[in-house]
């Protein structure tokens, strides 16, 4: 007899989870058969695997494939069997049989059997499988198009964190950008591709609270993706997706239709068996090709830039210097990447499977841009290109009932690099371009991309072993990434002009001249080169202490290594004793235990508790810590001259290996530095949460996560001595106090800034959520969370350099003790919608027609009012929070002259405007702003993809042709003023502009007396059309 359980798993829980989870597990209790033998068989590949049933009447069968469907057959000697069928399993969610089989039993008659899902999760977990990847809008077929599934989600941000904060993993192997540059937080980012195709992704699981020690390297969110593998049966795809001009909307400010581009991906998969039931294969590959013109070229409209003007420049280049500038009229600019992925899946026997995989990225990405008030020359643009091999075995095994074992290893080679345009020169600015105030002109080789590499190489090894007794399940392991980096970047390598005018340049009249020379005696460009290591051991027990009553248990311990010193400058042991330039964090022992539970309050899932404690330990990027090994003042000289003392009077070079000798050089230097005691970030995390049936069918939870820093960074600038006044009173009629710090800084000779990395423990997030979903069993899926949140910090560390993670936080007094504050990660308010629905028709449902709408409102985003200028003396020019005068007696307006004038009374009516039509600012009069106080307004958007397959089978194969059409922002396709999307650059806006020689201020309203700004692509609507073959 059989019976027949299909299994629909809307959420996904965490319980027998390896360390970046890849497979799912069954769990069950056969009551009064001890001895009795559970086999499951993955049905698409023939794939046994068993287990049997113990003493206390449990089994765990761990280590299987995610997806199904299996078969799975409880037998006991003398007895009928037991099977239940169409079971599916999804990433680390154990699937839970209960079943009662007496001693008297005899027939199949006889047995009273039960099956369910498990509920047993105990953080906050979300799960994004095969329907939901294959039905979701999407344009860029990114991860982050659906992770944002995820109720706590803001872009690449999860629950308030940094981004460069989580753990980005693929098939349990590490998939992070780990030094820490893309914005995406997955490598290739900065040259536009995304990691792996999606094509040959099955599911993705968002992980924020897992208790379980055998996933850490994450403070955000550890994300992971399973990719697809083959079966029994030769399954395969091709595809296309494109979208131009003619598939998005109208600029909703200019009402302007967009400018001709094509961007298209296409490409193929492939599964099937080699060996049936034994080997099988899984391959992809797909092209991805974006191309889009230039605007603002010479002569055109808007542009400042004529073509007289850009001739001229060309021809005094080549004639002169005999150098092509590269064009100034109309061009393409080009994102490409290739993409191939390989696996092969070997049940060796039938306790072991081996999983190997092959992933190949080769993609560049253009770098050009013009502006109606900046040009650049075709030669001055670079093509950032990266290049990735990255290969993960996995081996799966289940030793007997009592112990299994899953071992990873993976390694990871990824290549970036920018590659300048045309022949090496160096960089010319020529400002006052066709005699127009800040207009300007580039040519030559880009200043920054001449000398700038990454190669990254990381090897990992992951082994976690699981002792199954009775009820309890303990783990031992250990995760180990080793990195080795190559990180090369000079500014001004090639040297940097400045001429006033077309006439200077034209004339050879430079203006000021700067360039970045090594003083490493027979290397050019030396680099920061180090290798690292992040090592891990735990240990775990889980024990289900009474009926439905679940508890994990474990301690975490991560060691951070540094193997490599940067070099010593003797010069700031000196001037800042405690301190040196080659010290960096290397070999802390970092403990994080963790508790957990799970309790199925009534035993039918009515009620479940769930919730834990513990502490996260994250992975630093870095691209900080390689910041010490460049800037420590012993690798670079500079040279930064002006007018007559350029060249001895001689002007331009063009020689790039003459650089250095255009001006007297210096080696006075910026410096790094790290705390004798720094340790890599930490959170505490608390999670309590509720799932409820409620009537109807609806399934609701309450969530609530609380997350305590424990350690963070925070940047000082310890050559900036203590304050010893206050600012000039008279600005403000000595309602602003602030701090002075322009008193002589520790050693201005041999130091710019000498910045210092440290930790704080101040910070905390919390988030509440509310989720109801429903299915309905004619193929409806409907699914709504809200969030409430809060996050705050003391430095968001936005930046790769240390300096910017610096000066750009903002402060009322002391630059170097910044308060706690609102994170910019910081979203009080977020609500996720998303409807599906879909029906298949006719013969052998061989059609079939879908809706997915998917919504995203949000309460806007955090920035901060500042002056434009350097009102406290630290040395940083957009730092300074604004005091907000109630009054024109507090603060001293100095009058506009110019082209448009306006007297100090004139200014304070327009400010005074200003501040009480902001929402904010009118809240604050005799107060100083708050860094990221003010918010954007709230944002909402729609989503929607519509799909329509037409199937036919031939023989026992079904053949499907899909047509599917995206369109994101699907509100302003209905109109223009909805779906609007705002920013603030920086997430600061300079309101007032201090002026430190006349001690005073000047005020200009901005545009609309709006801070924001309207994002004009994410504001239009954009659609994709696709098309899909498959079989």
């Amino acid at each position: 007899m059989k019976k027949t359980l299909i299994l629909a798993v809307l959420l996904a829980g965490f319980f027998s989870v390896s360390a970046q989870v890849t497979t799912s597990s069954v769990q069950g209790v056969v009551s009064q058969s001890v001895g009795a033998t559970v086999k499951a068989t993955h049905v698409p590949t023939g794939t046994i695997y068993t287990g049997v049933v113990n003493q206390s009447g449990s089994f765990n069968i761990p280590n299987m494939r995610v997806g199904g469907p299996y078969k799975i057959e409880i037998t006991k000697p003398g007895k009928s069997s037991d099977i239940y069928e169409d079971i599916y399993l999804q990433l680390g969610e154990p699937f839970v049989l209960e079943t009662n089989v007496s001693k008297k039993e005899t027939s199949i008659k006889e047995v009273t059997l039960t099956a369910r899902k498990s509920l047993r999760k105990t953080g906050a977990t979300t799960v994004v499988g095969k329907k939901q990847i294959e039905s979701l809008p999407t344009l860029s077929r990114s991860l982050q198009d659906f992770t944002r599934l995820t109720p706590q989600a803001n872009g690449n941000s999860f629950g308030g964190a940094n981004n460069r904060y989580n753990n980005i993993t693929i098939d349990g192997a590490v998939n992070n950008d780990v030094f820490g540059l893309s914005g995406s937080g997955t490598p290739g980012g900065q040259a536009g591709t995304q990691p792996i195709s999606l094509d040959a992704i099955q599911e993705i699981q968002v992980a924020l609270a897992p208790y379980d020690v055998t996933q850490g390297s994450f403070t955000g969110a550890s994300v992971n993706a399973v990719t697809r593998s083959g079966t029994n049966k030769f399954e395969g795809s091709t595809y296309f997706f494109g979208r131009n001009q003619n598939t998005i909307g109208k600029n909703v400010i200019t009402n302007l239709k967009s400018s001709k581009f094509s961007d298209y991906q296409y490409g193929f998969r492939l599964g099937g068996p080699i060996v049936k039931d034994k080997l099988f294969f899984f391959i992809n590959g797909e092209v991805g090709r974006r191309t889009s013109p230039l605007a603002f070229n010479a002569g055109e409209t808007g542009a400042t830039m004529t073509n007289e003007i850009a001739k001229a420049i060309a021809d005094h280049a080549r004639t002169a210097y005999g150098y092509d500038v590269g064009s100034y009229g109309p061009q393409d600019i080009q994102t490409q990447n290739n993409k191939i992925f390989g696996k092969i899946d070997w049940n060796i026997n039938s306790k072991h499977q081996l999983a190997v995989r092959y992933n190949f990225i080769d993609a560049f990405d253009d770098n050009l841009s013009r502006s109606n008030n900046f040009f650049r020359f075709g030669n001055n643009a670079y093509k950032f290109n990266n290049k990735q091999h990255v290969a993960v075995a996995e081996l799966r095994s289940n030793f007997n009932s009592r112990f299994s074992n899953n071992l990873i290893l993976g390694y990871s080679s990824i290549k970036d690099n920018r590659q300048t345009a045309g022949s090496l020169f160096p960089q010319i600015t020529i400002a006052n371009i066709a005699g127009v105030s800040g207009a300007s002109a580039e040519f030559g080789s880009q200043r920054s991309s001449v000398a700038n590499e990454l190669d990254q190489t990381i090897f990992e090894i992951t082994d976690n072993f699981k002792w199954f007794v009775g009820k309890h399940t303990f783990t031992l392991g250990t995760h180990n990434e080793f990195f080795q980096f190559r990180n090369l970047f000079i500014n001004n390598y090639n040297g940097r002009w400045d001429f006033n005018n077309v006439e200077d340049f034209i004339n050879n009249k430079p203006f000021r001249v700067r360039a970045t020379y090594s003083l490493i005696d027979g290397n050019k460009t030396p680099a920061a080169e180090f290798t690292a290591s992040q090592l891990a051991f735990y240990a775990q027990g889980e024990s289900e202490f009474f009926k439905n009553f679940r508890l994990s248990y474990g301690l975490r311990l991560d060691i951070p290594v540094i193997n490599d010193k940067p070099l010593r400058n003797e010069k700031v042991e000196k001037f800042f004793p405690g301190y040196r330039t080659d010290r960096t964090p290397s070999g802390q022992l970092l403990w994080a235990p963790r508790v957990g539970f799970n309790f199925n309050v009534n035993g039918d899932k009515s009620l479940v508790l769930r919730g834990g404690a513990g502490i996260f330990t994250g992975r630093v990027p870095f691209v900080w810590l390689s910041n010490q090994f460049t800037n420590n003042g012993m690798l670079f000289g500079t040279v930064d001259v002006r007018t007559t003392a350029i060249n001895n009077g001689n002007g331009f070079d063009p020689n790039i290996d003459n650089q250095k000798n255009m001006g007297a050089g210096s080696t006075k230097a910026e410096i790094n530095l790290v705390s004798e005691n720094f340790k890599i970030p930490q959170v505490l995390r608390y999670n309590l949460a509720g799932e409820f049936k409620l009537p109807f069918g609806i399934n609701a939870t309450l969530e609530g996560i609380l997350s305590k820093t424990l350690n963070n960074i925070v940047y000082s600038d310890i050559n900036i001595n203590n304050s010893t006044a206050n600012i000039n009173g008279a600005l403000s009629g000595g309602a602003d106090t602030r701090l002075l710090y322009n008193s002589p800084r520790v050693n201005s000779t041999d130091f710019t800034n000498v910045i210092l990395m440290s930790n704080t423990s101040k910070g905390y997030t919390y988030s509440l959520t509310t989720q109801l979903q429903k299915s309905f069993n004619f193929g409806l899926d409907l699914m709504v969370a809200y969030t409430n949140g809060q996050s705050t910090s003391i430095n968001d560390g936005t930046s790769s350099t240390a300096l910017s993670n610096w000066e750009f936080v903002q402060i009322v007094n002391n630059p170097n003790n910044p308060g706690l504050t609102n994170s910019i990660f910081d979203t009080r308010h977020r609500t996720v919608g998303n409807l599906g629905y879909k029906i298949s028709y006719g013969r052998n449902k061989a059609f079939a027609t879908a809706i997915n709408i998917f919504y995203s409102g949000n309460s806007g985003s955090p920035y901060s009012y500042i002056y434009n200028g350097d009102l406290n003396g630290d040395g940083a020019v957009s730092n300074d929070l604004l005091y907000i005068p109630k009054d024109a007696s507090e603060i001293k307006l100095l009058a506009l002259t110019g082209a448009n004038p306006a007297t100090a009374a004139q200014q304070w009516t327009a400010l005074n405007s200003y501040i009480e039509q902001d929402e904010y600012l009118r809240t604050r009069r005799g107060q100083y702003a708050e860094r990221n106080g003010a918010k954007t307004p709230w944002e909402h958007r729609f989503d929607l993809r519509f799909s329509q397959d037409l199937g036919l089978n031939i023989g026992e194969t079904m053949h499907k042709f899909q047509i599917t059409f995206d369109i994101f922002n699907v509100g302003n396709l209905l109109n223009k003023d909805w779906g609007r999307s705002y920013f603030v650059a920086n997430n600061s806006y300079q309101l007032i502009t201090y002026d430190n020689r006349n001690q005073g201020f000047t005020f200009r309203a901005p545009v609309d007396n709006k801070a924001y700004s309207v994002s004009d692509l994410a504001s239009r609507w954009q659609g994709q059309l696709g098309i899909r073959y498959f079989f």
